[in-house]
């Protein structure tokens, strides 16, 4: 399995947002995309908020430093 990335992650909710929507789906299969989505979602936060907090630890060494 490939590693996972926000990028991945973003193109794969895109494309679940697009399934159903475009789609006639069962109450089953739209329960699967929905906690697949909800996955993504906690993993595409908790992405955003390391890379947040590796800039600002950056942001303070690069203040210190001057």
């Amino acid at each position: 399995m490939k590693q996972q990335t926000l990028e991945t992650a973003i193109q794969r909710l895109e494309e679940i947002t697009a399934q159903m929507n475009d789609s006639e789906l069962t109450v089953d299969q739209s329960i699967t995309l929905y906690t697949e989505a909800v996955k993504l979602i906690e993993f595409s936060e908790k992405k955003l908020a390391d890379a947040k907090l590796k800039v600002e630890k950056l942001s303070v060494g690069v203040q210190n430093e001057e």
